[in-house]
């Protein structure tokens, strides 16, 4: 059986007193409609990002728990009949989710053949958030990738000049108007 979890919010218009016998009738909502290995967790009040039905904070809970493939339409369309207790919820396939971040992460595999090793190696540290680049063994450099060595010019000969020129410079570019 596939493995779910159902995440609601509850309208503020419920009471601390009524939290427990509402997400009590969600629970039952679920063994009625034949989940197993249910697992309640009460995540509190929250303050919502927005208001949803003039409602500006909200008790948020989420249910995990197996169930067929069959019967999970209709439990969505019990639930979706709740009417003023449940202002938003989403239900998810478990498994399906991790088979999509798998197929994600091998696409993702494939995409980062056509970046340098170094950027790959970045990008996933910072990902996982971590300041530090993984410690691979750099990948080899072939011969055309090789930085071409720059073209030396030829150092300018080194002009004489006598103690007086040397003076008359001195002289000339302390009394310049730098301000010009």
């Amino acid at each position: 059986m596939p493995r779910y979890e159902l995440m609601y919010i509850l309208a503020s218009s419920v009471s601390d007193d009524q939290l427990p016998e509402v997400s009590g009738q969600i629970t039952q909502l679920v063994t009625d409609f034949g989940g197993t290995d249910i697992q309640e967790t009460q995540l509190g009040k929250k303050k919502l990002a927005y208001p949803i039905k003039k409602t500006r904070n909200g008790f948020y809970g989420v249910v995990d728990f197996d169930m067929e493939t069959i019967k999970i339409n209709t439990l969505d369309a019990k639930i979706r009949t709740q009417g003023n207790t449940i202002i938003r919820y989403i239900l998810v396939n478990i498994d399906e989710h991790l088979e999509r971040l798998a197929r994600d992460r091998e696409v993702q595999a494939k995409m980062n053949r056509n970046r340098p090793p170094e950027q790959v190696a970045a990008q996933n540290a910072e990902v996982a958030g971590e300041t530090k680049v993984s410690t691979k063994p750099e990948a080899k450099v072939s011969a055309k990738d090789e930085p071409k060595p720059e073209a030396k010019t030829p150092a300018a000969a080194p002009v004489e000049i006598t103690e007086s020129e040397l003076d008359l410079e001195i002289e000339k570019a302390l009394t310049e108007d730098l301000t010009k």
